[in-house]
C-alpha cells in the first residue's frame, strides 16, 4: 500500500497596529487586544498547516517591511494582519509592494473588501521553526496576503484565498470542511455588487417552528459590522452569496460551509 505525504506548509500570522496589544497586555486609553493572529493560527492548523505568529509590529513602514521579509524566510505563506486599507495610516499595500509585488487592492466581497493579495521576498535570517515544521524555503518569492483588521473580514479571507492554498501547497484540491445544503428559514436579502458572506445557525427542521420536512434550516445570525465577531461564535457556517443574487426567499435551497471541523 502505498500513502500520499505532504509537508505541512508554513503560515507566518504578522499582526499590526499602534493601538494592538498582545493578549494579556494592560490596555490603555485606545488600545486594543489583538485576538486576529489567535483566529487565523486556529484556522490554519485546523487546515494542516504550522502557524507561527510574531511579535506585532507598529504602524512603520521600514519596520513592517524588515519583519515581512524576516516572517517570509521560513514561510510558504505570509498574513499581515490589519492596515490594508486606504487611510493615512495603513502602510501594508506600499510594503507589499516595496518587499515583493501587490497584485490585488481590494475585491467585491463582503465583508473582506480591502483584501490585498501580493508577495514578499524573503531577507535576512529569520528566526528557527518551530518543532515538527521542517520547512524548506528556496529563496524565492512568498505569497502573501494583506488581511483586513476586522475580524469577520479576517475570516472570510482566510476562508476565501488563504484555505484553497494552503490545500494545494499539502496537494489536494478538496477543502477542509465540505459544503452542507441547507433551506434557508426567512427571507433575505443582500447588495447585488458584492459577494456577499453571511454567518447562518444551523437547526434540523423539527427543532424550529413552523417548519415541515427533514435537513438542515440555516438562519442568518442577527448583527451588523464586520468587527461583531460574537456573530461568529454564534454561527455554525457561513453562506456565500454570488455576486448577482440579492434576493432570497423563505425555504430556498442553499449551500453552505461549516465554520468548524
Amino acid at each position: 500500500m502505498a500513502l500520499r505525504v505532504a509537508r505541512r506548509p508554513v503560515v507566518a500570522i504578522m499582526p499590526t497596529g499602534d493601538e494592538i496589544r498582545s493578549v494579556g497586555s494592560v490596555l490603555g486609553p485606545g488600545e486594543f487586544t489583538e485576538t486576529n493572529s489567535l483566529l487565523l493560527a486556529a484556522r490554519a492548523s485546523q487546515a494542516g498547516a504550522v502557524p507561527v505568529v510574531t511579535d506585532v509590529q507598529p504602524d512603520d513602514p521600514d519596520i513592517l517591511a524588515a519583519a515581512a521579509r524576516e516572517a517570509s524566510l521560513n514561510a510558504d505563506l505570509v498574513l499581515v494582519v490589519a492596515g490594508s486599507s486606504r487611510g493615512r495610516g495603513d502602510y501594508t499595500a506600499a510594503v507589499l509592494s516595496q518587499v515583493g509585488g501587490l497584485a490585488v487592492h481590494g475585491v467585491a466581497v463582503r465583508p473582506g473588501h480591502p483584501v490585498l493579495l501580493g508577495y514578499v521576498k524573503p531577507g535576512r535570517s529569520g528566526p528557527p521553526l518551530p518543532a515538527g515544521a521542517n520547512a524548506s524555503r528556496s529563496g524565492g518569492a512568498v505569497p502573501a496576503i494583506g488581511v483586513p483588521g476586522y475580524p469577520l473580514a479576517a475570516a472570510v479571507i482566510f476562508e476565501l484565498f488563504a484555505a484553497p492554498l494552503l490545500a494545494k501547497l499539502q496537494g489536494s484540491l478538496v477543502p477542509d470542511r465540505l459544503p452542507l445544503h441547507a433551506r434557508l428559514s426567512c427571507d433575505w436579502s443582500s447588495p447585488p455588487d458584492v459577494e456577499d458572506w453571511v454567518l447562518v445557525s444551523l437547526n434540523l427542521a423539527g427543532e424550529m417552528a413552523g417548519q415541515s420536512g427533514g435537513g438542515l434550516v440555516a438562519t442568518p445570525v442577527k448583527g451588523r459590522g464586520a468587527g461583531a465577531i460574537s456573530r461568529l461564535v454564534r454561527a455554525d457556517a457561513w453562506w456565500r452569496i454570488p455576486i448577482g443574487q440579492g434576493q432570497f426567499a423563505a425555504s430556498t435551497s442553499i449551500q453552505v460551509q461549516p465554520t468548524e471541523s
